[in-house]
């Protein structure tokens, strides 16, 4: 049952799915610390329960201009390779169980979102994304860029 859990959001304009397994928690951030010569879509680093966390920002992964950190906004934190990170979202609209099936993606994204995005599932009359964290984490394209 715990496979048809899923955080439903808003990031980089869209709404979308994660699946629950791959999120540690959604915590409220302060002004994150900027690290000089970092990728573009490091947004900085702040820290957390003792822990230091690499702040992502979505906008930069799917190839839109960096938005700033509001102090206060919720960002989606997660664990890739034992390293812990953590997700600019727009908005966290629930945490639900949906029945759909995740589906293939046939129609044609935008190049960022292709990416990042692994399936479609139906969610209240509309299609979602459904996105993996570690997507937007490992992108060795950006980094050369």
């Amino acid at each position: 049952m715990m496979e048809k859990l899923y955080l439903v959001a808003r990031i980089a304009d869209t709404r979308v799915a994660l699946r629950s397994r791959a999120i540690h928690s959604v915590v409220t951030v302060g002004t994150p610390v900027e690290v000089p010569g970092a990728p573009p879509h490091v947004a900085g680093l702040f820290a957390l329960r003792s822990r230091v966390f690499t702040l992502v920002d979505p906008h930069v992964v799917i190839g839109l201009s960096a938005v700033p950190v509001a102090p206060g906004q919720r960002v989606i934190v997660v664990e890739v390779a034992e390293h812990g990170y953590a997700l600019l979202a727009d908005e966290i609209e629930d945490v639900c169980f949906i029945e759909a099936p995740e589906t293939r993606i046939t129609g044609k994204l935008l190049p960022g979102w292709a990416r990042v995005a692994d399936a479609v599932i139906e969610y209240q009359g509309a299609s979602l994304l459904v996105v993996d964290p570690s997507n937007f984490i490992s992108l060795p394209t950006l980094i050369a860029a």
